[in-house]
């Protein structure tokens, strides 16, 4: 399920998804392509401020105007997702439509995880699943310390827009809750949906050796409360493991489960790629939910890239 992405991985003729970032991670496909390439690139702009993301921007621009690829630049509104993915799907559509065969590449390395989730539904509901290759760009490291999160407070708990809601209440909840390096953001979760069960999931192994027991230490507090024996382990990078423990411990897809099964997915990117693919065959549909913060700590996010990996 998961490969080293190599420079020959595209499949002709192919479209690649991207988005611009203040990590150094949103040119790590673009920086592999050689003479296999995409016949054309999608691009997402985000519009909130931020220096470093219109400096990465601007490297990626000047990668696509040398490769020669033609490009469809997308603005992103992070405030209004469903009015930003409502418009951009037209340009979406545009695209496709004079490439029918065309495989269909998109990089989630930098992608919000609402973004990510609401881009797979809509590929499912337009029929293109089938088409669609996954990328992943690895951080090199973070620039990160064992005290402070890469956010900071809770602004509000949304339902993935086009997913489920809102559970059946008149089931208790199981949360299954992915842990990242936002401690608070899963704890408010946690208080915020009072589930009867939680299953923690603790990305493993780390990306680098030296990681080991990161994510503890930033979600401590929540795994004190609720105890080790609900932790799960499971790798970052391969969203079939994820499908595989989901269905072992939510229930089969086929079935109606016990409990109404809610999941936040604050791990990593192919994590939640890998949440959404469970819930997409499931006959009882989990929720799936934004813990959204209130700000993102501006002063330490990742640098550098690390592996580059196809996984779907």
């Amino acid at each position: 399920m998961k490969h080293l992405f190599e420079t020959n991985s595209f499949r002709l003729p192919a479209v690649l998804l991207c988005c611009s970032s203040h990590e150094d991670r949103c040119l790590g496909i673009l920086s592999r392509i050689t003479e296999d390439k995409p016949c054309s690139v999608v691009l997402f702009h985000h519009d909130d401020p931020n220096p470093r993301r219109e400096e990465n921007h601007k490297k990626m621009l000047a990668k696509i105007d040398d490769l020669h690829i033609k490009l469809w630049e997308i603005p992103y509104t992070k405030n209004r997702p469903v009015h930003s993915l409502t418009q951009a799907t037209l340009t979406l559509q545009e695209v496709f439509k004079g490439m029918p065969d065309a495989t269909i590449f998109l990089d989630i390395s930098v992608l919000t995880r609402r973004h990510l989730l609401m881009l797979c539904q809509w590929f499912d509901d337009m029929g293109y699943w089938d088409r669609l290759q996954v990328v992943y760009s690895e951080p090199e490291n973070y620039y990160t310390s064992d005290y402070i999160p890469l956010s900071f407070g809770l602004h509000s708990f949304e339902p993935i827009p086009g997913l489920p809601a809102c559970p059946d209440f008149s089931r208790s909840i199981h949360l299954m809750l992915f842990l990242g390096y936002e401690g608070d953001r899963a704890l408010a979760a946690f208080d915020y949906i009072q589930p009867e069960i939680t299953t923690l999931v603790i990305p493993n192994p780390p990306y680098r050796p030296e990681w080991i027991g990161r994510t503890e230490r930033f979600n401590a507090e929540i795994i004190k409360l609720i105890g080790q024996e609900h932790i799960l382990r499971v790798d970052p990078i391969n969203p079939a493991e994820v499908v595989e423990m989901l269905e072992k411990r939510f229930g089969r897809s086929e079935q109606r489960s016990k409990r109404a099964r809610v999941i936040v997915p604050l791990g990593t990117k192919p994590q939640a790629l890998g949440a959404y693919m469970y819930a997409r065959q499931c006959v009882d549909q989990p929720c799936v939910i934004y813990a959204r913060p209130l700000r993102h700590n501006q002063t330490l996010y990742s640098h550098g890239t690390g592996n580059v990996w196809r996984i779907k």
